[in-house]
């Protein structure tokens, strides 16, 4: 009988931007959405990235962000920024993130 090992959940690590002229502002940090573990999201951040200053458990916050447009009154645009909000405001979803 073969032995199985436990799945590892991994953690899709995405970089936080701030937004410039060009969409590609300079960045601020890494999240991910849902709520990890401080020291498991550390981990990943520093397996993913190699930051120069590696991330601790103890600077990893968590909130709730909500996605709204940069110009909420052109129809068509589709830019957008994420917004720290409340966890019952519509839209909202969980994060774990770092800022630099």
């Amino acid at each position: 009988m073969p032995c199985l090992e436990p799945l590892t959940a991994s953690i899709e690590i995405l970089e936080l931007r701030e937004v410039d002229c060009d969409w590609m502002g300079d960045l601020l940090g890494y999240f991910a959405m849902g709520h990890y573990e401080p020291a498991t999201f550390a981990q990943a951040v520093n397996a993913e990235y190699d930051p120069d200053i590696p991330a601790e458990a103890h600077q990893i916050c968590h909130e709730f962000w909500v996605e709204v447009s940069l110009e909420p009154d052109e129809l068509d645009c589709n830019c957008t920024c994420l917004k720290t909000c409340k966890a019952d405001v519509d839209g909202a979803f969980a994060v774990t993130y770092i800022e630099l």
